[in-house]
C-alpha cells in the first residue's frame, strides 16, 4: 500500500510540475486582477492582456477618468504617438520636435515629434507632401498598413500584391491572418481602441 500510494505522489508531483513547466513561458495577465493599476473596464476581458503589455511598455494610456473605453475611436496623431513609442528611441523623438514637415499639426504639439517620427521612418505617411490630418479618426487599412510596414519584407510584398492601396495591404492582412480575432467589416471604418489595442499588440515582440 505504502509503494502504491508513494508512487501516486510521484505521479502527481510530475503531472503539476508539467503544468507549472508548461505555462512557465510567457505570462498570462488575463487571471489578473489589478484594479489599482490597470483600467477597470478591460479587467477580466481579452484586453487585459493587450492592455496591460502596452500599458507596461508607457506605449497607451489609460483615460483622464482612469477608464480605457475600448470602444471609442482614436485619431491619427494618437495612433502615431503609440507607433512612435514602439518603435523609435527617445534621443530620435526629441530630434523631430523641430522638424517641419507637415503644415496642420497647430493644436497637436504634443504629437508633433511622434507624427515626424513615424513620417520619416515611412511608417505612417500624410495625406498629402504637407497634409497629416492628425485630428481624422485613423482607420482599419490605416491601422494594418502601419503594422505591416513593420517589417519591411511584408511591406514590399503587399504593394506587390494589387497596384493599388489598401486593397495591396488589405489583401496581405486577410491573407496572413494579421487581424487575428479582430474581426474588420469595413476596412475604411474608423478603429476603436480596443482593436487597436489588440493588433499592436500582436504585431510587437513580447521580449
Amino acid at each position: 500500500m505504502k509503494i502504491k500510494i508513494s508512487s501516486l505522489l510521484l505521479i502527481l508531483t510530475l503531472v503539476f510540475c508539467g503544468n507549472i513547466t508548461a505555462f512557465s513561458g510567457e505570462p498570462d495577465y488575463s487571471i489578473w486582477d489589478s484594479t489599482g493599476i490597470y483600467p477597470a473596464d478591460v479587467l477580466r476581458t481579452d484586453l487585459l492582456t493587450p492592455v496591460k503589455f502596452l500599458m507596461d511598455k508607457g506605449i497607451i494610456t489609460g483615460d483622464t477618468d482612469g477608464l480605457f473605453h475600448p470602444e471609442k475611436n482614436i485619431n491619427r496623431a494618437e495612433y502615431a504617438t503609440m507607433i512612435a513609442k514602439s518603435t523609435n528611441t527617445l534621443a530620435e523623438l526629441r530630434a523631430m520636435e523641430k522638424a517641419e514637415y507637415f503644415g496642420d499639426l497647430a493644436g497637436y504639439s504634443w504629437a508633433k515629434a511622434y507624427i515626424n517620427a513615424v513620417s520619416k521612418a515611412g511608417l505612417f505617411k500624410g495625406r498629402s507632401n504637407d497634409v497629416f490630418a492628425p485630428g481624422d479618426n485613423v482607420t482599419y487599412a490605416e491601422v494594418i498598413t502601419v503594422l505591416i510596414r513593420f517589417n519591411k519584407g511584408a511591406a514590399d510584398a503587399a504593394e506587390g500584391m494589387m497596384p493599388k492601396w489598401p486593397d495591396n495591404y488589405i489583401a496581405y492582412a486577410e491573407k496572413y491572418n494579421l487581424t487575428g480575432n479582430v474581426v474588420v467589416n469595413d476596412w475604411n471604418a474608423p478603429a476603436t481602441r480596443g482593436d487597436v489595442a489588440k493588433l499592436l499588440y500582436r504585431a510587437l515582440p513580447k521580449n
